[in-house]
């Protein structure tokens, strides 16, 4: 194959209209300040060829939104989700400080690699269910020769594919390392050589 590059933008979708809870699966929508931090971060982004979206409504609505007003191709996908926090997901930080017991939310911040929420996601499931995303993103751009796409996602999947990226060793609490913003964009440059090994770097 030819060499050539491409760009993926990750986006993390805006602030939402429940304030202070802990925000995996369930299906929280956007403030209307949300909305608009979305609208800003998509300002500047010219000449994007695909957008992937997380299924949850506080990335979907603006990501069909966007791509029917910009006439852009729009992939939904499950694996792109925010992390499932079973038992605890959706409610509020408050009461489960308060109330969380065997082992207690702070447990879980702690060592999140040994401790799972609750009828919830393990962090090893996470990692590779993101992982084979990335993979597939990889596969997808060769075969369709794909320039540049947005990413529509969560804080907990922008954060572990930093944690790929930067191919640093599993057992890290990712989570506890970087922070991504609300409305916040990561510009990655994937850089495919004619052997179709990809080399992704994180541009600031």
């Amino acid at each position: 194959m030819t060499a050539f590059s491409s760009r993926v933008y990750l986006l993390r979708h805006g602030e939402l209209t429940t304030k202070d809870v802990l925000a995996g699966h369930t299906d929280f929508i956007l403030s209307e300040t949300g909305v608009e931090q979305l609208n800003i971060a998509c300002g500047s982004l010219a000449n994007i060829d695909l957008v992937t979206s997380s299924p949850l409504k506080r990335c979907s609505e603006f990501a069909r939104q966007f791509c029917d007003f910009n006439k852009i191709p729009l992939n939904i996908t499950d694996d792109i989700k925010e992390f499932n926090f079973g038992d605890w997901d959706g409610q509020s930080y408050d009461e489960l400080w308060q109330h969380t017991n065997t082992p207690t939310i702070g447990d879980f911040w702690q060592s999140p690699w040994i401790v799972t929420p609750p009828n919830g996601e393990s962090m090893a499931h996470f990692y590779q269910r993101i992982t084979t995303w990335w993979q597939q993103l990889f596969a997808n751009t060769i075969c369709q020769g794909t320039r540049s796409q947005l990413v529509i996602t969560h804080a907990g999947v922008i954060k572990q594919l930093l944690a790929i990226i930067c191919q640093m060793p599993k057992q890290l609490n990712y989570q506890n390392i970087f922070t991504v913003g609300y409305g916040k964009v990561i510009c990655i440059d994937i850089f495919f050589d004619e052997n179709g090994q990809a080399w992704p770097k994180i541009i600031f």
